[in-house]
Order: C-alpha cells, then structure tokens, then sequence
C-alpha cells in the first residue's frame, strides 16, 4: 500500500504525456513550455537536527533480540568516539544494507519517553514540492509519531500525517479519517498502519502527500494542494516508544533496550519552481534557489522580472507554459507593474513607469500633457501655448492651441482684429463683422457705437457673453438699439440663433421709434426667443429649441438690404438679453419647471436621477439614463457609472465585501456581507461547499478557525472563552525547550510542558531533582547536571544533590562533590558505611595517607606492612628514616634475616658481620656453597705460618726505616732482589701463563675490534686521509694510539708463547725474573694506553656528539625541530645522569684501589714466609716454595682481571649511555618520519582510489545512455550524472584538500630525516658494534647483557615496522597526539631500561669491589665462585621481557586503531558506489510510462 502511495503521488506530479517534458523550458521552434526540476531524495546529504542524541554522556543499550547487533548483550553509544557516536548525520547519508548506519536516542533509562518527545528537524534550503516521506527505522517503529511542515520560513508547523495506535488519546483525532469532494484537503490524517512493534528491525514507513486527497488528479488547477505539497523544513516528532510492557519494572537493562532508531530519513519531491524552471542551484550568496526560464524571477520562480508585467504571473501547467510577457512601453521606458484593471479592460496589465521623452499613457504612447508630436516615430516637443489666450495649454497633433474666443495665432498669442489687451480673461471684447455668406473681420466700434452699412446687408456675430446655456431666456426679450439721423428710420433687422446643430432666425415682434425713445434719434428692436413665435422660420419644435438654447454657439445680427432712412450714419449702440440667474430672489416667473419621466431629475430633466446613470459614460445630458448595476448596494455616478457602495461592499459593482466582511453580495440585501467573528474584524472567508466562516488574517500568535486559540508557541485566552480575555504571548520557558517542536506549552495557562536540559518549572527556570546547575545560563552545556551521587559513597540515591553547588550528601569519612572518594587519611569506600581510617605507623609511614582502596600507607625505605609498622625481610632498624639492608652473604647467611644490631646469623664453617668469609682453619670447598675444615696437619703449617708473619712484620718496619719505596713482592722475588726461596712449581707457573695468555689474547682481539669501529666512524663522517677538521684528527690520533697499544699486546704474547716453564724447582734463579719484569713494564704499559684510549673515545664522543646536533639542525620542518629541542633537552639530562655515574665510579675507585694494595701487600707477606723458614727443614720449605707461587699466580690473576673488569665495566658503562642518548631519539626521529610518509602515501593512495572509483561510477552512468531510446532520455540521465560527478568532484577536492593539509612538507622533511636518520643510524650501530666487542672482552655475563640490549633494539625496530605498516589516513591533530603519547610510552619505558642498566653496572662495579679486597689467606675460587653467583643472579633479573612486552601490546593496540581508520576510508569508496545504486534505483522503481523522467 506505501508504494502504491508513493507511486500515486509520482504520476500526480509528474507532467503529462501530452505535455511538456521535464528537460528543456522550450521546444524546438523556441516556444515556450513548461519545465520541471529533477526529481530526487531532497534529503539526501543535508544535515538534520534531533533534540535528543546518545551518547551524551556515553551509554549503554541493549537490541533486542532478532535486531541487529543483538548478538552481544549490550552495545556503547559515545558521542565522542568516532566509531561509536550515532548522531544525526547518519539520517541522510547514504544508506546501505550490508553497512548500515543509523542515528539514535538516548534509551528510556534516560527519560525518553511520553510525553517527552524526540524532533528531527530537516531544513530543505527552499520551498520543495514534496511527493512522499520515507522513514526506515533500525529498532521497532514507534508506537506514535506525527510528521509536520512548514510552508515557508517562519510559518507555523502545520501537521502533515500522524502515525499512532492511540490516534484519539494522544493526537485527539480519529483514525482512518478521508475525505469526500468539496471538503478541505488540507487535513492531516492518523493511522495505526505502522505502529505495531514488529518488526524488531528495517520497519519501513512511506507517507504519500497525496494519497487520499480528491483533487490530486487535478492538481494543475487545486491551488489547495499545490500548498499542501510545499515545504520548506519538515519535523518528525517521536512521541511515544513501542514496548512489550516489561518496562514498568523500571529494569535498568530492559530501559536500556527501548530508543528510537533511524538508519534513513528519505524525502522524494522536486525543487518547487512552478514550471518555470528545469534546474535547481545554489545562488551566489549560497543559498538555493531555481535557475528560472519564462521571464520569470524569485527562489521559486513566483513572480515575474520586472518588466514582463503584461499578464498575471501563472504556474506552468501542461496546457500553457504561462511565459511573463514584456510590457509594451514604446521604447521609453524600462519599468512598468502589473494593473489589474488596465488588464480587465485592455487585456494588457503592463502600466509604465517613468516614461521618458516627455511621453506619458499606459504604454508611453502618447505625449504627455502639455506636449506634441508630428508623427509617433517623432519625438514630444512642448506645446508652448499662450497661458493667458489659449483654452487650454494641451496643443493638437499639429502644434495648434485651441484660443480663446477673442484670441488667435498658433500659441494663441494674439488678439482677434477688434480686440485687444490679451489677458486671462482673453482680449477685450469684440464684434465681428461681415457680408452674409463671406468672411468675417473685427467690427470697428466707435464712441458712438457699431456703424452699419445701410447700403448692403451686413451680418454682426454677438461676442462670447451671449453665448452658452440660454435656457433662463427661454421667452424672454432680447433688445437692440440702434441711433438714427433724424428723421430716419431703423434697418430691417433678422436675428439668427445657432447650436447644437440647429439654427433659427427671428424677425422683430416690436419697434418703438425715436420718439418713444428716452433720448432723441434712438430706435428699439425686440424679439422674443420661443419657438412659437411667428416670426420664426424656419419653425423648430419645442424640445429641438430648447436643446438649442442649452448650448448656442452663435447669435448673429443681419441688417440692411432695404432702407427707406435718409442718408446718414445708422449706429448700433446696445443688445440687451433679459435672463435669470440662479439662487436670485424674487424667482423668475418665466423660466418653466419640467416633470421628468422616470430616471430623469433636474429643472429642465437635464440629469439622471439617483441610482441610474447615463448609458453611455460621459455621454452629455441627452444622452439615456439606465439603472445602476450596483446589486443594491449603493447608487453609482450619473456620469461615469461608477458605483458609490453600501452594505460594506466595494467593486466597480458592489460585487464583493469589504475585507473584514463576509458573505455574497449579490443578493440585494443590507446585510448580504456580515462582520467577519475574527478579532480586530480582521479577514475571513466562507468556505462554499460547508459555508463555515474561517479567519484568514489571525493576529500574530493566533490561529484557529475564529482566532480562538493561541498559535503553537503562544498561550492566553483571547476570546475568554474561559474567563478574562489574555492575549496571545510567546512561551516563556527561559530557552529550555526547542523551538521547532510543537506544544511547548499549555496553550491557556503557559506552563511548560516539554522542558529540556534536564530543567523543570512553570518556566522551566530551575533545574530538575536529581540535577545541578543554573537552568537560566545562555548555553545548553552550562546548564543542569545530573549529580550523579556515588552510591556507596552518598546517602542515599533518592535524596537529592545541593541544586546549586551539586554537593551530594555524603557518609562519613567521605568527600568529593559526588562522594567518589575517600578523605585523606582513610579508605575503603563501602555503601552505607563510609571510609574506615588509615592508622599508619607515625615512624615508618611517610604520611598519613594511604591507597583509598587498599589502605596500604607509603612505607619508608626498608619498610613494610599496611600500616608500615615493620621492617622488610633483610632489613633492620626500625626508625623515623625507614630499615637498614642486612646485606646478608646468600651462601654463608643462614637466613637474609639479621640482628638488630646488623649482624646475620652463619652457617656453619662461616664467620663475620655479614657472614662472608670462612672461619679459621676453614676453606671453601669445590663448589662455594659452604666452609669445609681444613685437615689436621694444616695446624702445623698455621703455626709456622704465624712465626713467618711475626718476622715478617719485623722486617717491613726496617724496610719502613730504609726508605725502601715498596715492600717486596713476587716479582721482587723473581728479579733476585728478595730473601731466597724463589723455588716455585713449574705446574703452577703453566696455569699462570695459559690463563695470562688467554687475557692477553682477549685483549688483542678488543683492540682490532675498536679499531674497526673507528674506521667505520671515520668513513661515516667523511674524513679524507689528509682531514683537517677537528674530529677526524682525533680519530687520527686514536687510531694511532689504538694501533701502538695493538703492536705492543703482540709482542707481549710473542714472549709469553716463548717462555720456557721449568718442570722442577731448582736452588738456582731463572730467566723467569727478567721475562717477569718485562711483563710488569708491560701491563703498566697497557694501563696507560688503555687510559689515553680512553680520554681519546670521550674526546671523539664529544666530537661525535656536536656532529650529530649539527647534522640534525639541516633537518626542515616542525616536527624536525620539535625532535631536536627534546634531543637536546634529554642529552642534557643524559648528560647529568653520565656525571653524577662518574662521581660515583670516581668514588668506587680509589676504594678499589686501596683492597689491590691490601692483597699485594698480603702477597708480599706470603712470599717472605718462605724465606724464613728455609732453615727448619726441608719440607716446610718446599711447602713455603708452593704457597709463593699460588701466591704469585693468584696475583697475576687479580690483576689481569682487575683491569679487564675494570676496562670492560667503564666501557659498558660509557657506551650504555651513548647509546641510550642515541637510539633514543633516533628511534623516535625514524618513526616520526616513516609515519609521516606513511600518511603522505596513505593520502595520495587514497585520493588515487576515490579517483579511480568517481571515474569508472561515472564511465558505468555514460555506460547507461544506450538504454534509453530518445535523446532526452539521454540528456535526462547527463544531468543526473552530471548532479553525481558535481558531488564526487566536491568530495574529492575536499579529501584531496585534506590529504594536502595532511601531507604539508612532510614529503620533504621526511625525505631529509630519512637521510639523516640513516646516517646516524649507521653512527649508533657502530656505537653499538663497538660497546658489543668490549663487552666479549668482560665477563661472559656482560656478553649477554650486551646481547641482550642488542635484541631490545632490534625488538624495537621490528615493532616500529609494523606500527608504521597498519597506520593511514587520520588528522592532524589526532595524529600529533597519538605520536606524543606512543613517544612519551618510549620514553618511559627507555627510561626504565636505562635505571636498570644503570642498576646492573652499579652490581658490576659492586663486583669489581669485592673481587678487589679478595683475602688471600684462603684458596681465592671461593671468591670467584660468589661473583659468579651474583652474575648469574643479574642475568636472571635481566632476562624477563615484561616491558618490552608491555610496548608490544601499546603498538598492537595503536594498530588496531590504523586498521580502523583503513577501514573507514574503505567505506567513503562504497559511499561513492552505493550513489551510483541509488540513482539506478530511482531509476527502475519508475512505470515504464514515465520514460520523460528518465
């Protein structure tokens, strides 16, 4: 049933087949018809606007099975999360089933339901002519809703279509309501079709403007539903959700599965241009509007261009295209306006305005007053007529002015012959004179008066006085005298009378001679002026001579021709007419009174009498008078015929009432038009078919059909229909509500009924129960917020947070303004209850505070327990500065635990403080874990061994007294300077040797190692052979001292190779002394070379280092610099850290040095027992003669080791720090500038994609011609590839703009650290290589702590790799972000990297201290045995991967992020595809009888 709505409605506006098509507004001969915009989704891509949207704060909602997404229990709506928001923008984007998008409200847990209502507002730009609506909801439809429009911009909301199972109760009207012909249309209808809750999901819902309505098949000629389809903006008001009832439980689950969901608002209509218009577009000033054909003009083509006002603008029908025509004004003019009564009589309407050239008329057609012309292709020139002796100053056509009757030429600038002084009056008076029959000249008056000839007949014409209406003469004598000579008698005299086409000559009834005169020699002639006199000829009859006298134009006297007077002079002295004159008293007896027929009045029946008129207009007094067509309603103008109006009607014949009244005024009657019941008698109208009387012209603020209720958004009583009348005002409701939503307010009282805001009140001036804020602020985001009181804290829910402050009511112990969190000193946050107290220890915590879930204090060091009231296992001293560490030996502490006092408790075998070392006559057995007794015949040994250390001590303090510099040692004893007893074993001498061999080898190989990593720097800074600058001389004379230091550990493991070991002691020296000495010399040698090698490499480091500044401050762009400022910033740190490990090494040392002088000095004391014993006997000194030479060799041991451990620890430290300062933000430069290509690659492929896509979308459209069979078609479907490829270019300008904003200079400064980064990167993996070799040179366990940091670089590269493959396309802004905080992640966790290398340098020198203050009175592989322990103990703590772990789970995070950015572009490309399917839906869904459309 929809779609046969929506398809009624597209036949009704689609233009008939015998019509016009909708392309061209002209055929091919270029006449005009009518045209049609195209038809479209006039949503499509237009923002829309809900009052309500989720996500807001962010929430919960849970679909109900069977929906979409309802697999999951419930989903996140989050307004400021791009992948979780639903505004409303999904409405009018392009919709897809398998991607569907969809706006949504907050659920019912929210407050979203009857009667707080959810508007979506759609604002179309211009007036559309809409055919139907289309909603497609992604949840159940709701169970009411009401769509309204808007006509025009600022008209109120008129119902279009209400949609509810509740019809009667919540919208007051019946459902299924239709209508019958003759009643309005304009009536919106309510149905219970679509409010049924199933479907869950996809419930379509069609609303056809048209369907229903009687004159739709007429529509061309129903202005009634020509407004009802227009529509500027459209409002959906969502007023009540469908629910299975399982809501009343107020479930937070089940309320969280009720909103309203809508994946696409759809408005099927064209751009209403009235069919003048084929096309709809933005104007310059951005707004749309119809691009208009026909002459005509406005945003809707409603009205005509200015000077094509010729006819009435019409709408375009199929019949007639109503092309506006021009006005014609004759070329003189360039603006005219429509006149509706110039069109009524003329058929032409066009009245001009502003002629020019002096032209005046409807049309400029004639010379305007005063003016005149030849010809009409000549121009007005002015009349110049004589003021004072023209009529009139308006010439003729020749340029002749009509003068005055005594005033002549072509200005009538001249008196008549006989007349003189020209003035306003004219010029003076004048006869004129002539034969009968000829011509006229000026009659010359003398004093005596007007000579006549008595030998001819002469013929005087009275002057202008005599002339005129004569009607009062009517019977009355008109007197002539005349003086004669004496004796003489008067002339025959006639008298002649014409006008008004008539003429009469009468002849003297009486003659009085001289004597009968007053004075001597006059003469009196009378005639009578009626028709009955006999001396009329020729006869007239009485109504011919009275028209006659009511307009004489000429009285003429004839003399002469018969004179019986003797000679002399006959003067014409006086003519007197006896007349009356109105308003005279007393009345003049003679002038007659007529009885007029009907329709007829006046003295003479000269005028129409009232109510009739003349028939013809302006037709003069002997024209018929005819009745008036003024309905009854008023008498009209004898003269023009123009109705002078009655009974409150108007109109050339009364035929309408005036505004303000109603009725039909051609009854007859006083009371055919009533006053209109409207206030202020404003207009109304009847409507014919129900003759109901409806207001038309409401007050503002008013409607109704007598203006008896208040406009929605309005409220009062203006009638008082319920008491004191209260005009109509605004809603006051203090900005909290939304003004495109209808029912605000109570129409009566104003009492706010839908407040939004979460604000309450008659004014919705305060905030609701449960909110805070101020409902009076000027911005919706300042306004009420919910308290959201924490319910453990608080209490109680219900109660209501302070409505100003929002300080909730809180339990004790508990602060916060929504009692989240504990006060200090207290934790454990529990519902009803509160915080219970810290009670942390006053000594051993360091501040009263503890963890507010946990209630664990911040203990001191060494320090442990909840309340930090205990020391830590190892530790001891409980005080206000924390525990002490035990330090406990592992192998000879019986438990970490100590004393009070500090000491630890042994195990057997094992003695001291710390119990580190073995008791007396105790020795470490094989494996180091324990202290075995030494066997029974060591106690003679012992005691020999103690009288040796007597003599011993006797002999330094006499070497003390001869200033010997040093006491002697072994190699003393070797060079035959010390006591005898110099017999060692030759066995023991062997393991010396290979073991010193070994070291020497191992030395060897470090150095070859360092000189290949300087060779390598060399070539990485571009040194030439013969380089000056400063950096390649020190690695010149590094290189040099490397190479020294290389010749010399040859030659020394030439001679170690050549020695010959002595299988047996013997009396006798050996060549062992001097090979000794050499060997000493030697090691001394590489000390200080190693030394010199050392300050070489800081020296080079340096250099390095300010090459390295120097290289990156090439480096263009932000990022560049922002990479170097924090470069420098962490080297300073770096820097500081490097000084303040030196001070610490620097004070390590010296201690270090002060235990190997110990153990030589112990040395020395064990190869002088010997000596002293070599008179007892010969097995103490055979005994004696092998504790020397463990002696010597275990010296030998400790020294080669002291410097290889030495060198190796200073070196790893060194290089450690160096790398640290390098990796560091090299790591961070490369990932900056890979990411950043990455985003310029991501853009350009991207914007190469849409490109590729908006081509073959637009080759597929080109692809669709053929399918058409005329060349319309054809055309049809170019404009509407044309509209697509329109919005593909502008969307792809916009990305692409995008994508230039992105990129920037990024190509170049990427390109640039690219470089740069690679060159240093070679620098640090040489750095790298080179710290690797020393660290093979150390112990086994620094190898792996090498290794190690090797593969944690290499881990960091491989995870950079593939965070740089999973990034695209994102922002700016967010992009910057997202790299500051991966970069401040690094950092920390480089950071930690570093302390803990830092830590496990500190154990290494720790190791070197104690491998320094070995005691030589035991065998020294217990000591040996405990490093190795220790070592092994690092290299566990060292082996867990936790924080490079953790980094790996940052940058997976990061790129599931990239993917979906990817993923998202992905979907601007099917936005683009689904267009081009939409448009071939439109299409297809079309009846095949519509071919024009397409």
């Amino acid at each position: 049933m929809a779609a046969a709505a929506v398809l009624l409605g597209l036949a009704l506006l689609a233009p008939r087949a015998a019509g016009a098509g909708m392309g061209a507004c002209y055929d091919g001969a270029g006449r005009p018809q009518r045209c049609l915009p195209v038809f479209e989704n006039a949503a499509f891509g237009r923002r829309a606007e809900a009052s309500h949207t989720c996500g807001r704060p962010p929430e919960d909602f849970c679909p109900h099975v069977g929906a979409p997404g309802a697999g999951a229990q419930c989903q996140r709506c989050d307004a400021d999360d791009p992948q979780l928001h639903h505004d409303a923008s999904y409405l009018t984007d392009f919709h897809s089933q398998d991607d569907s998008t969809w706006w949504q409200s907050p659920s019912m847990a929210f407050g979203v339901q009857y009667p707080t209502s959810v508007n979506i507002t759609l604002r179309l730009g211009k007036a559309y002519e809409i055919t139907y609506v289309r909603l497609k909801f992604h949840t159940s439809r709701p169970e009411s809703f009401a769509i309204y429009k808007r006509t025009h911009a600022g008209s109120p909301w008129e119902p279009y279509q209400y949609y509810s199972a509740s019809c009667q109760r919540t919208y007051g009207r019946p459902e299924g309501h239709s209508l019958r012909p003759g009643e309005d249309e304009r009536v919106a209808f309510c149905t219970s079709e679509f409010s049924d809750i199933s479907p869950l999901s996809g419930g379509n819902v069609a609303f056809s403007t048209l369907e229903g309505r009687p004159s739709a098949y007429n529509f061309d000629e129903s202005p009634v539903l020509q407004e009802w389809v227009t529509s500027t903006e459209l409002l959906i008001s969502l007023d009540r959700l469908n629910t299975f009832g399982d809501d009343i439980f107020k479930d937070p689950k089940v309320l969280q599965s009720y909103y309203y969901a809508v994946s696409d608002f759809s408005v099927g209509g064209r751009c209403q241009c009235h069919g003048h218009a084929s096309e709809c577009g933005p104007e310059e000033a951005g707004r749309l509007a119809c691009r208009c054909q026909h002459n005509t003009t406005g945003v809707d083509c409603e009205r005509c261009l200015p000077f094509f006002q010729d006819r009435p603008w019409a709408r375009g029908t199929a019949e007639a295209a109503n092309e506006c025509v021009p006005c014609n004004c004759n070329g003189h003019s360039e603006e005219c306006v429509f006149d509706r009564d110039l069109f009524r009589g003329t058929g032409h309407g066009g009245r001009c305005l502003r002629c020019r050239d002096h032209t005046a008329g409807p049309h400029c057609e004639r010379c305007q007053e005063d003016f005149y012309r030849w010809s009409p292709r000549t121009p007005c020139q002015p009349c110049d007529c004589h003021p004072a002796g023209s009529l009139r100053l308006q010439c003729d056509d020749s340029g002749t002015c009509a003068c005055k009757a005594t005033v002549t030429g072509w200005k009538c600038d001249r008196c008549l012959p006989g007349f003189h002084s020209l003035s306003e009056g004219g010029c003076a008076e004048g006869w004129r004179a002539g034969s009968v029959g000829g011509p006229e000249h000026p009659a010359q008056w003398s004093p005596r008066g007007l000579l006549l000839n008595p030998e001819g007949e002469e013929e005087l014409t009275l002057p202008e006085k005599f002339l005129g209406d004569q009607r009062f003469s009517y019977g009355q004598p008109i007197t002539l005298t005349f003086w004669i000579p004496p004796g003489g008698s008067p002339l025959p005299v006639r008298l002649r009378l014409e006008g008004a086409g008539l003429a009469l000559t009468l002849r003297p009834s009486s003659l009085a001679g001289p004597r009968d005169a007053g004075q001597p020699g006059e003469a009196q002639l009378t005639f009578q002026l009626q028709e009955t006199s006999e001396d009329a000829a020729p006869p007239l009859p009485p109504f011919h001579f009275q028209q006659l006298l009511a307009n004489l134009t000429a009285l003429r006297i004839r003399a002469g021709g018969q004179s019986t007077s003797p000679s002399g002079q006959i003067f014409l002295t006086e003519v007197r007419l006896t007349s009356a004159q109105r308003g005279l008293s007393p009345p003049a007896s003679w002038v007659e009174t007529c009885s007029c027929p009907k329709g007829y009045t006046g003295q003479f029946c000269e005028s129409c009498a009232p109510g009739y008129k003349r028939e013809t207009p302006l037709g003069g007094p002997y024209t018929s008078c005819v009745p008036c067509t003024c309905n009854q309603h008023g008498t009209c103008d004898p003269h023009t015929g123009i109705c002078l109006c009655g009974h409150h009607t108007e109109g050339p014949s009364c035929e309408r009432c005036l505004p303000g009244f109603y009725g039909s005024p051609f009854g007859g009657r006083a009371d055919d038009c009533q006053p209109c019941p409207c206030p202020g008698q404003s207009a109304c109208t009847a409507i014919p078919e129900s003759r109901e009387v409806v207001c038309t012209h409401c007050p503002p603020g008013q409607r109704g059909r007598r203006c008896e209720i208040c406009d929605d958004g309005y409220f009062g009583d203006p009638l008082g229909l319920s008491g004191a009348p209260q005009p109509c005002r605004r809603c006051q409701c203090s900005g909290n509500v939304d003004p495109n939503a209808v029912g605000n307010c109570d129409p009566q009282s104003g009492r706010c009924l839908r407040c939004l805001h979460n604000t309450t009140g008659a004014r919705c001036e305060r905030c609701e129960e449960g909110f805070y804020g101020s409902a009076l602020a000027p911005r919706p985001a300042d306004k009420c917020t919910p308290c959201s009181c924490n319910p453990g804290g608080s209490v109680s829910e219900q109660r209501p947070c302070d409505p100003a402050s929002g300080q909730c009511t809180c339990l004790p112990h508990v602060t916060g303004r929504d009692c989240s969190h504990c006060s200090p000193g207290f934790y454990d946050l529990r519902p009803g209850r509160g915080c219970r107290s810290c009670k942390c220890h006053p000594l051993g915590s360091q501040e009263d505070r503890c963890h507010p879930k946990t209630g664990q204090c911040p203990c001191r060091p060494g320090v442990e327990g909840q309340a930090c009231d205990r020391c830590q296992l190892g530790f001891f001293g409980f005080s206000i500065k924390g525990c002490r560490a035990c330090r406990c030996s592992p192998v000879g502490a019986a438990s970490a635990q100590c004393h009070e006092n500090g000491t630890c408790l042994c195990r057997p075998g094992f003695v001291g403080y710390k119990c580190d070392h073995c008791q007396e006559n105790f020795f470490v057995t094989a494996g180091g874990t324990h202290c075995q007794e030494c066997p029974s015949c060591y106690a003679l040994v012992k005691e020999e061994a103690s009288k040796l250390k007597a003599r011993l001590t006797l002999m330094e303090g006499w070497l003390q007294g001869s200033d010997c510099s040093e006491p002697w040692g072994p190699l003393h004893v070797l060079q035959g300077e010390a006591p005898r007893g110099d017999v060692y074993q030759g066995r023991l001498l062997q393991g010396a040797r290979e073991a010193f061999q070994e070291q020497v080898t191992g030395l060897e190989g470090a150095v070859k190692a360092a000189r290949e990593q300087l060779r390598a720097l060399s070539r990485s800074v571009h040194c030439a052979p013969a380089g000056t600058e400063k950096t390649c001389i020190q690695l010149a004379d590094l290189d040099a001292a490397l190479e020294s230091s290389e010749e010399e550990i040859l030659q020394a493991a030439l001679v170690l190779r050549s020695l010959v070991i002595p299988q047996e002691g013997s009396s006798q020296p050996t060549t062992w002394s001097h090979l000794a000495t050499e060997a000493r010399a030697l090691a001394r040698s590489h000390r200080d070379t190693t030394a010199k090698i050392e300050a070489t490499a800081r020296r080079a480091l340096v250099a390095s280092n300010t090459s390295y500044v120097l290289l990156w401050s090439l480096v263009e762009g932000t990022v560049a610099l922002e990479a170097q400022q924090e470069l420098e910033d962490r080297y300073q740190e770096v820097q500081a850290a490097q000084k303040a490990l030196g001070t610490a090494a620097a004070e390590a040392l010296p201690e270090a040095g002060r235990a190997l002088a110990a153990a030589q000095q112990a040395d020395a004391d064990a190869a002088l027992r010997p000596a002293s014993l070599a008179a007892p006997a010969g097995l103490q000194k055979s005994e004696a003669g092998a504790l020397g030479l463990k002696a010597q060799a275990l010296e030998k041991t400790v020294a080669s080791r002291e410097r290889v451990v030495t060198e190796a620890a200073r070196v790893l430290q060194a290089t450690a720090q160096a790398v640290l300062r390098k990796t560091e933000p090299l790591t961070q430069l490369r990932q900056q500038a890979r990411a950043a290509l990455t985003r310029a690659s991501s853009s350009v492929q991207a914007a190469t994609v849409t490109v590729t896509g908006a081509r073959t979308l637009l080759a597929d459209l080109e692809g669709m011609k053929p399918q058409f069979p005329s060349p319309k078609d054809r055309a049809t479907l170019g404009r509407k590839a044309g509209v697509v490829r329109g919005r593909l270019l502008a969307d792809l300008k916009k990305k692409t703009k995008q994508a230039e904003r992105m990129l920037g200079n990024a190509a170049s400064v990427s390109s640039s650290a690219k470089k740069k980064g690679r060159e240093a990167k070679m620098l640090a993996e040489d750095s790298a290589k080179l710290a690797r070799a020393l660290l093979r040179d150390g112990k086994q366990e620094h190898r792996r702590a090498g290794r190690l940091s090797s593969q944690a670089q290499a881990t960091l590269r491989q995870a950079s790799r593939q965070v740089l493959a999973s990034q695209t396309r994102r922002q700016e802004l967010e992009e910057a972000e997202q790299v500051g905080a991966g970069l401040r992640a690094v950092e920390r966790q480089i950071w930690e990297s570093r302390t803990s290398l830092e830590e496990d340098v500190q154990a290494l020198l720790e190791l070197l201290a104690r491998l320094g203050s070995l005691d030589t009175h035991h065998a020294p592989a217990q000591a040996l045995n405990e490093t190795q322990w220790a070592l092994e103990r690092l290299r566990l703590r060292l082996s867990p991967p936790g924080a490079l772990q953790g980094k790996l789970r940052l940058l997976e995070q990061e790129s599931k992020q990239q993917e979906l950015q990817i993923q998202s572009f992905e979907n601007d490309l099917a936005e683009i595809r689904a267009d081009k399917q939409n448009l071939e839906a439109i299409l297809q869904s079309l009846p095949k009888s519509c071919a024009s459309w397409r």
